[in-house]
C-alpha cells in the first residue's frame, strides 16, 4: 500500500469534470473520455513503463474478504487467501490489473470488494483501472474449474443445456440477465470455460 499514491483528483474543463489519474495536474490525453478511443490508448501506452505494460499481460485469481474489504492479510477463515498475493502485492507492486474472483460471495459484497479495488488502483502511477472477469456463475450444477457456484446470480441451464432449447429468444434473454448481473458486481469479463 506505501507504494500507491493519492486518490485521483478532478479536473474540470469547459464545464465538463475528469479524473487527473496521473495526478499531473492536468487533462492528458487518457483521462480526456471526450477523445476516440484509440487516441486515448496510444497517449496511455506511451506513458507506461514496460513494468505496467507487463502487469496488462496477465489475468489471475484474486481473493477478497468477506466483508467486501481489501484482501491484505491471510484470514484463518479463508483458505483461498494463503494461496494467492494479497490484492496491493499484485495491484501496486506487480502492476497487475486483469483477475478472476472464483468467490461465492453476496452480490452486494463482491461490488463493495469491486469498488474498494477500484480506489487502490486509481492511487497506482496512472490510475489504470482493474478488469474484474468470472468464470461462468449461471449454471445450476456445479463443475470446479468451469464455473462458480453461487447463491447470489440467477440459475440457468449450462451452454449446452440453452442451446438444446432451440429458443434464441431464451437465449438472449439469459446473455442480458447475465450481463446486468455481472455488471452490477464489477465483472466486466467472462471467462466462460466449459468443461
Amino acid at each position: 500500500m506505501a507504494e500507491l499514491g493519492p486518490a485521483a483528483p478532478k479536473l474540470t474543463e469547459r464545464g465538463f469534470t475528469f479524473r487527473d489519474l496521473n495526478k499531473n495536474s492536468k487533462l492528458d490525453l487518457y483521462e480526456d473520455t471526450r477523445q476516440p478511443t484509440d487516441k486515448r490508448v496510444g497517449d496511455l501506452l506511451s506513458q507506461m513503463t514496460m513494468a505496467e505494460k507487463a502487469g496488462l499481460m496477465f489475468i489471475t485469481m484474486i481473493v477478497m474478504n468477506g466483508d467486501g474489504s481489501l484482501m491484505e492479510r491471510p484470514v484463518p477463515s479463508n483458505l483461498l487467501s494463503f494461496m494467492f498475493k494479497i490484492n496491493s502485492e499484485m495491484v501496486a507492486r506487480l502492476k497487475m490489473n486483469h483477475f478472476n474472483t472464483i468467490q461465492d460471495l453476496p452480490a452486494e459484497v463482491m461490488a463493495r470488494w469491486n469498488n474498494n479495488i477500484q480506489k487502490m488502483a486509481e492511487r497506482s502511477r496512472l490510475g489504470i483501472p482493474v478488469t474484474l472477469a468470472s468464470d461462468p456463475r449461471h449454471a445450476a450444477g456445479d463443475n470446479p474449474g468451469a464455473n462458480v457456484t453461487t447463491t447470489s446470480f440467477s440459475h440457468w441451464p449450462t451452454p449446452l443445456g440453452l442451446a438444446a432449447t432451440r429458443d434464441t429468444v431464451l437465449v438472449r434473454e439469459f446473455a442480458d440477465i447475465a450481463r446486468q448481473e455481472y455488471l452490477s458486481v464489477g465483472i466486466r469479463l467472462g471467462t466462460s470455460p466449459h468443461g
